[in-house]
């Protein structure tokens, strides 16, 4: 079968983890790509990554790479990042939400899985199970968004940002500036207390240069993939185990975390030091805290 040009493009993109993956028409139609490795015999493991300029499955892939030798595991590249189609027109958080749900129902066998997820990736799992129906186990959510006590911007505001940033190409050419070696340095700086691993800023650099990279994290930039109260929205509807892994993160904050003090399904575990990455920073000290709370769910 002869290949399109859109996926010879997206076969171009060198692989973010070493292994084995496929493409899928994803529920709205469009080419998506995941990694996987189903030689693991336990529970599946979903990764879904973050949002933001230069995202991909690379973001969690210490985890990927521990868990795969007991269990199988999936990684996508999220709908307008890494191999999966970069133009996908106007995209919402519940068109992500229901994207993950039809990820989760195609992992095959009859076991729901555990899902790990970061950042704003853990604001489109939560909605993936409490307006799409998703299985899982349990959730992982790492240095998560939606716990802060102030409000993303108002729909109007969106509107206005969307509009500068599609006004003669503002947005496109800002987004050829953040594409360069130093910014990606500088915002991954932002996120690790130590030294910042080569392999993300490497493929930052081949991710941010795909056709119609800009598409995606302009609708992130205007503030549009973001929810409103996630916290009652989202988070307080969820009736299975939580996990939560946070230190300290210059993009978001976690006041609301007081809410849930007393719910007995959500567990709060701090790896420090680190700032929004600590599988990358601290994988063993990580590692540990999800067996254990694998181990009691």
């Amino acid at each position: 079968m002869t290949l399109s040009r859109e996926l010879f493009k997206m076969y171009q993109l060198d692989s973010a983890i070493d292994c084995g993956g496929a493409y899928f028409q994803g529920h709205c139609g469009h080419n998506l790509y995941w990694y996987f490795d189903t030689q693991g015999t336990e529970r599946p493991v979903l990764f879904i990554h973050s949002i933001n300029a230069a995202p991909s499955a690379i973001e969690l892939k210490p985890l990927f790479t521990h868990f795969k030798s007991s269990r199988s595991v999936f990684a996508p590249d999220l709908p307008g990042f890494g191999r999966s189609t970069r133009n996908i027109g106007h995209f919402t958080p519940k068109d992500f939400a229901r994207e993950i749900a039809a990820m989760m129902e195609a992992i095959p066998g009859d076991e729901p899985p555990d899902v790990i997820a970061l950042s704003l990736g853990c604001e489109f799992v939560a909605r993936a199970i409490t307006d799409f129906g998703a299985r899982a186990r349990s959730l992982t959510f790492i240095s998560p968004s939606g716990f802060s006590a102030r409000k993303p911007p108002s729909q109007k505001a969106q509107k206005r940002l969307k509009g500068v940033l599609n006004f003669a190409g503002l947005g496109r050419n800002a987004f050829k500036l953040l594409r360069t070696e130093r910014s990606i340095r500088y915002f991954y700086g932002m996120n690790f207390s130590g030294v910042i691993p080569s392999e993300l800023v490497d493929y930052a650099l081949k991710t941010t240069k795909a056709p119609d990279a800009h598409s995606m994290p302009l609708q992130f930039l205007s503030m549009g993939l973001f929810t409103q109260d996630a916290v009652d929205t989202l988070y307080k509807r969820l009736n299975l185990p939580v996990l939560v892994i946070f230190d300290r993160d210059p993009n978001v904050s976690f006041e609301r975390f007081a809410d849930f003090k007393t719910d007995t399904n959500w567990q709060f575990s701090r790896v420090t030091p680190s700032l929004g990455m600590p599988h990358w920073e601290h994988p063993q000290e990580t590692i540990s805290v999800i067996e254990t709370f694998y181990a009691q769910c």
